[in-house]
C-alpha cells in the first residue's frame, strides 16, 4: 500500500522508477557514446568542464521534474475534490 510505504519512509518513486522506452535507451547510449568520444578528443580540463556541465544539467532536470510532479499531483487532487463536490451537488438535487 502506497500510504504505508510513504509513512514508513520507503516510497522513493524518483529513485525506483526508470524510463523503459526505446527512445530512452537510445538517448542513454547516445550520451554514453558522445561522452566517450569527448573524453578522447578533449583535454582533461575541458572534459572536466563537460562533466560539470552534465552534473549541473542533471540538477536542473531533477528540480524541474520535482516541480512538475508537485504540480501534477496537486492538480490531480483538485480534480478529485471537484468531482466529489459535483457528486454531492447531484445527490442534493435528487
Amino acid at each position: 500500500m502506497v500510504l504505508e510505504e510513504m509513512y514508513n519512509g520507503r516510497f522513493y518513486p524518483c529513485e525506483t522508477v526508470v524510463a523503459d522506452s526505446q527512445e530512452y535507451r537510445r538517448a542513454v547510449k547516445a550520451c554514453a557514446d558522445l561522452m566517450e568520444s569527448l573524453s578522447e578528443r578533449l583535454s582533461k580540463e575541458d572534459y572536466n568542464l563537460v562533466e560539470e556541465l552534465r552534473t549541473q544539467e542533471a540538477i536542473i532536470q531533477c528540480e524541474e521534474n520535482e516541480s512538475h510532479f508537485k504540480y501534477g499531483f496537486s492538480a490531480g487532487l483538485l480534480v478529485q475534490q471537484e468531482a466529489r463536490e459535483q457528486v454531492k451537488l447531484r445527490d442534493r438535487n435528487k
